[in-house]
């Protein structure tokens, strides 16, 4: 894998060399584009010969970062100015997204976590990979039936009365269908997807190899491939995510999980209904009464209980018929310390009080590191800024916001972060993302005031 690192530099290399030709005919450009591609093609069969899935793996990333160079050798002849324009970006992003759908497993799930990181990613990049948090081509139903089968060792009639191939969601590591149980009771089936174990393990090895020998600045590849490698395998294990269900003593409504008709790879649950919240806050007035309990259950789990629902993308949260809000899918958790739960919270009051000495003793207390210690203490502080007191929700400038922490993330140099803020950093942002989106009018500090002084009580 590293010998294929060097292979995306040597085709970058290339690809500037082809730039001359923009002063020749197009037809010397077509030619070498397309010997260029090919000798792509020939490279990474060579370098990554291990598994099929590396193999297409590879070959899509050097066909993007091929397609990115030529985008900006272009962009030279026509300006002088080879960075890559906003439908540039918006271009890659799109085939990048659909890329990840037709890779499903990790791919996916490390481009939906990008989705949740404009201030990492940018906001063209996480608006055109949200469409991986809809659903991704189903599987067919016939290879869903054989893993129910398999795992629970009877046939689907003999375990529920009613069983619906038309999947509910499908995502890229399971899939969901309706069900009845015999007494009556309406499930949702959840099903792992055949074979899924060896494509995570495949994506995740990538994924740690590339993040070893790629250096971004303001982003932490090495911690972050880390722990979504663990997210991910526990995230295999419905077991765990059953467990996590049955421990929930939140506000939200969750399902119950039906142990009998349950293993490690299908999870039988009762079914909640409502709509999906994105939808439900497009169409309802009382959006500032649901956003307000969604912030304080998300406290909540940060700073009081310390187990954090960990994909907290829309899809995942119900309004039901009566406005109460229901939360899905735990299969991706974050578990705090109580020690962890009080330095966050002592992290923001030091934000929110400008006090940048404090600040500064609690990003090192939690493991946050970089070489210079004044810029961490920037970029925490244009995270947390909509905590600061006087804040309305309604009235802040998001656009902005969320630009000063790409801005401050790009001067970062040698930052190192603790495991926790991987998927925590996910949480914040998906919550930021639906306040910028609906405005509902809140703020933000009288509302977790009571959480933070009990996490630090």
């Amino acid at each position: 894998m590293n010998d294929f690192v060097r292979m995306l530099k040597q085709v970058g290399t290339r690809l500037d060399a082809l730039s001359i030709d923009l002063a020749r005919d197009a037809g010397a450009i077509v030619r070498n584009a397309q010997a260029l591609s090919d000798s792509i093609n020939a490279q990474v069969a060579t370098i990554v010969h291990a598994t099929p899935r590396v193999t297409k793996l590879g070959q899509h990333a050097a066909a993007l970062f091929a397609k990115a160079r030529w985008m900006g050798i272009v962009n030279a002849a026509k300006t002088g100015d080879a960075r890559l324009t906003a439908d540039d970006h918006r271009e890659l992003a799109r085939k990048t997204a659909a890329i990840a759908a037709e890779l499903r497993g990790g791919i996916a799930k490390l481009g939906q976590l990008a989705s949740c990181r404009p201030d990492l990613v940018g906001a063209i990049w996480a608006t055109e990979l949200a469409a991986l948090q809809a659903d991704v081509p189903a599987i067919d139903a016939a290879r869903i039936r054989e893993q129910i089968v398999a795992e629970l060792g009877e046939p689907i009639e003999t375990l529920f009365a009613t069983f619906d191939d038309e999947p509910l969601a499908a995502a890229s590591l399971a899939q969901v269908h309706t069900a009845t149980l015999h007494d009556g009771t309406r499930v949702v089936v959840k099903v792992q997807v055949p074979g899924i174990d060896d494509v995570i393990a495949a994506d995740t090895a990538a994924l740690r190899t590339l993040a070893g020998a790629l250096d971004i600045p303001g982003i932490d590849l090495a911690t972050i491939a880390s722990e979504l490698t663990r997210a991910l395998t526990i995230e295999l294990d419905y077991v765990v995510e059953a467990a996590s269900l049955a421990s929930y003593d939140g506000a939200a409504i969750v399902p119950k999980s039906i142990a009998k008709l349950s293993t490690r790879r299908v999870l039988t649950m009762t079914r909640i209904d409502g709509d999906r919240l994105g939808g439900w806050l497009e169409h309802h007035d009382q959006r500032d009464d649901v956003l307000r309990e969604l912030v304080g259950e998300v406290a909540a789990q940060i700073l009081i209980r310390g187990q954090v629902h960990a994909d907290p993308h829309p899809g995942n949260f119900l309004v039901t018929p009566a406005g109460k809000l229901a939360l899905l899918d735990f299969g991706c958790m974050l578990e705090l310390s109580a020690d962890e739960r009080a330095a966050y919270a002592r992290l923001v009051l030091a934000i929110a009080g400008g006090n940048g000495a404090a600040t500064a003793r609690e990003l090192e207390t939690l493991g946050f590191r970089a070489d210079d210690p004044d810029q961490l203490v920037d970029l925490a502080s244009a995270i947390v800024g909509a905590l600061r007191p006087g804040v309305d929700t309604a009235t802040l400038d998001w656009q902005a916001a969320f630009a000063d922490q790409i801005a401050a993330s790009k001067q970062l140099g040698g930052l190192q972060i603790p495991r926790s803020f991987v998927l925590l950093g996910r949480v914040l942002v998906s919550v930021a993302g639906l306040l910028a989106t609906y405005k509902p009018r809140l703020e933000l500090h009288p509302l977790l005031a009571s959480y933070l002084a009990r996490a630090i009580a």
